[in-house]
């Protein structure tokens, strides 16, 4: 029980930890995207909804994207 309860402990830190850290890595990258469509004069991620769900589709799209030199999904 008490060994149940230490992993469970880690696993908790550990995701207070990460999780904020993806998060502001992914909006910088929009911040980023932003900055470079203004500099460019052209359209950015801000077109629809200001790009709030940009980060979550980059992410999807990396998920699901298949490695072509490996043949696996």
């Amino acid at each position: 029980m008490k060994t149940l309860l230490l992993i469970i402990f880690i696993l908790i830190k550990f995701l207070i930890i990460i999780i904020p850290a993806l998060l502001s890595v992914a909006y910088l990258t929009l911040i980023e995207r932003k900055i470079l469509s203004a500099i460019q004069i052209r359209r950015g991620p801000n077109v629809v909804g200001y790009g709030l769900l940009q980060p979550l589709a980059d992410g999807l799209k990396f998920f699901f994207k298949r490695n072509y030199y490996t043949n696996k999904i």
